[in-house]
């Protein structure tokens, strides 16, 4: 794999750990933060792994997903998913995208919800990139 997909691919996983730890400590709108960059990270890295080029400068997480689809299938619920959450790189940083404070608009549910997806999206990466 090229040391490139590497950086990518370590650099998602940092970013998980740093959402899960975020959520034990209640800050459930950098939680969902990580869990976007951290699938976009994910997303890009296997660009680079299975497709040897490099990734588009984008935030669209189903955009980028669609580039490694046929190498990597997930499930509707987990595609939806990729929607769901990419706009959270703005709105679990800007006041005025959230239309107030962030930690007021981000629950606890829902960024348990995105630990459980994202973690979910990891899995099947993970197999499929141990493989490549």
């Amino acid at each position: 794999m090229r040391e490139e997909a590497v950086w990518w691919l370590d650099d998602a996983h940092r970013s998980l750990k740093i959402a899960q730890e975020n959520y034990k400590n209640a800050f459930y709108e950098v939680t969902v933060f990580y869990c976007q960059q951290g699938l976009e990270k994910l997303l890009k890295g296997s660009i680079i792994a299975f497709k040897k080029e490099r990734p588009k400068k984008t935030h669209k997480l189903i955009e980028l997903y669609q580039v490694v689809e046929v190498s990597v299938p997930l499930d509707e619920e987990l595609k939806d998913f990729l929607h769901t959450i990419a706009p959270y790189y703005f709105t679990a940083r800007y006041p005025d995208v959230a239309m107030g404070l962030p930690l007021e608009a981000i629950t606890k549910r829902f960024a348990e919800e995105s630990l459980d997806k994202t973690g979910r999206i990891f899995d099947c990466f993970d197999k499929k990139l141990s493989k490549a």
